[in-house]
């Protein structure tokens, strides 16, 4: 059993939409918006990440508003700006569901 699991209830901020890496690789990123707490007013935007046929199939069905279940695992990524190292954390999406709420 994997440490490194996430499971994510949130909706779409935008539409998806795949593209392509250098090597032709299809891929897409988006947020998905999910509530903090119970009075619902509170949210977290997480970055999501998705690749090939499952980001096809993403982008088929996420439409801004859309609601989704989304398990994956985090992954921690860093580049180089102005001479300073930057981290960034990403959901790299394993499968989802729809939600009908």
């Amino acid at each position: 059993m994997k440490n490194n699991h996430v499971e994510l209830k949130g909706t779409l901020t935008r539409n998806i939409e795949v593209s392509r890496s250098q090597k032709g690789n299809s891929f897409t990123k988006f947020t998905l918006k999910c509530l903090r707490d119970d009075q619902g007013t509170r949210f977290d935007y997480v970055g999501c990440i998705a690749f090939g046929e499952l980001a096809e199939k993403l982008e088929k069905v996420g439409t801004s508003n859309t609601k989704f279940n989304i398990f994956g695992n985090l992954q921690t990524s860093s580049y180089k700006k102005d001479d300073q190292k930057i981290y960034s954390m990403n959901v790299v999406v394993e499968s989802f569901e729809l939600l009908n709420e």
